[in-house]
């Protein structure tokens, strides 16, 4: 390796008395170009989203070491999958790799974990790499998200831009404080956010307690009320029943005394009418109309007598007047009607007498009932 250049060689005997080497000219940029990308352009070799899980990385230069690389054009990578159930933190790199005498674009993937990290850079004699950006890739995502990629060019720990030794631009200094600052208002959101989460969960918890209390409360209620509706119910049913049961025993009851009371009736009035018609003789109609005309004769001679007689004597032929027409007339006796009518009323007045409070309403009502149907019936 030459300590200085670069110096013309001089042919001796057919060859050049001194040959540069790569690594004699790398050691010369390297002096006064330090290792990073360039800032021109600003998006160069940038890390972007593209599709599914597939990235881009825009065109642009890098240099390590004193070896120059260019990305003429956007080249696409594709990342593995992610895993199922854990996360993982993926390193997209440009890698000087000495031994294959190239610089290529790489990715390392991470190792997946509850808490990813992104793998570590390789840097020793053959192999150096710069961190071009960090990907998060979720346990479970089919696309990689721009909010996913987090660009490290900028940050001269693992990058850096390339400057020179009259201005030296240290950018890990900022890259620094965004990441604190970003670090510490992640940290406060998230603090905020598990104060809020836990809030909202005692919120809910008792919530979830006074609804079920609610709902246990009114189920009891339900039941409650369920329970004494069907008690009352069924003391109502049975109240009915033992009605329906006392109804018809008055009910036959009261038939059986109207039957036995029209027996007892008819037996009177056959007997009465058997002791009349002893005295009327055989042929009641015909000793009715002869004791009528034997009393028309009389009125007949005592209204001549009258004519020349005294007060008294017109008010005897009133009084025989009056008397024949209640003996036409049968003495004004409907013996069926005035008999029916007699029973009915009879019977209310029994069945009043012997029933208790509770039934005695219906009693009297079936006793009035049959009364107005037999006065309208007969």
């Amino acid at each position: 390796m030459a300590d200085s250049l670069p110096f013309n060689a001089i042919k001796v005997d057919g060859e050049f008395d001194r040959v540069f080497k790569a690594e004699d000219w790398a050691w010369y940029f390297a002096t006064f170009l330090a290792s990073g990308v360039f800032p021109k352009p600003s998006d160069g070799l940038q890390v972007v989203a593209h599709s599914g899980m597939e990235i881009r990385v825009n065109m642009g230069y890098a240099f390590i070491n004193g070896y120059a690389f260019r990305n003429p054009v956007s080249k696409g990578v594709m990342l593995d999958r992610a895993e199922g159930a854990q996360n993982r933190v993926d390193r997209v790199v440009v890698r000087w790799d000495l031994v294959l005498r190239d610089i290529y674009i790489d990715v390392l993937k991470g190792t997946p974990s509850a808490k990813p990290v992104a793998a570590a850079l390789t840097r020793n004699t053959e192999v150096w790499e710069l961190a071009l950006a960090d990907i998060y890739v979720g346990k479970g995502v089919t696309k990689i998200l721009t909010q996913n990629i987090t660009d490290q060019r900028f940050n001269s720990a693992v990058c850096g831009i390339v400057v020179g030794t009259v201005k030296e631009i240290d950018a890990s200094v900022l890259t620094k404080q965004f990441t604190d600052f970003f670090n510490t208002y992640s940290a406060a959101v998230l603090d905020e956010f598990s104060v809020y989460k836990q809030n909202m969960e005692k919120y809910l918890t008792e919530l979830a307690g006074i609804y079920e209390s609610y709902v246990t409360q009114t189920e009891s209620l339900f039941t409650q009320y369920e329970s004494q509706f069907n008690e009352r119910y069924t003391t109502f049913e049975n109240t009915l029943n033992n009605w329906d049961e006392e109804l018809l025993k008055a009910y036959t009851a009261f038939m059986a005394n109207m039957q036995l009371f029209q027996t007892e009736a008819q037996n009177d009035f056959n007997a009465w009418f058997e002791a009349i018609k002893g005295q009327l003789g055989e042929d009641a109609a015909g000793q009715l109309q002869l004791e009528i005309d034997g009393l028309t004769a009389a009125v007949q001679e005592l209204t001549q007598a009258a004519a020349a007689g005294t007060a008294e004597t017109k008010e005897a032929l009133k009084g025989l007047e009056e008397r024949v027409k209640r003996i036409e007339s049968g003495w004004g006796i409907d013996y069926k009607h005035d008999a029916v009518l007699g029973l009915c009323y009879m019977g209310a007045a029994y069945m009043s007498q012997h029933y208790e409070r509770e039934v005695d309403t219906a009693v009297l009502g079936l006793a009035y009932a049959g009364n107005s149907y037999l006065a309208n019936t007969f």
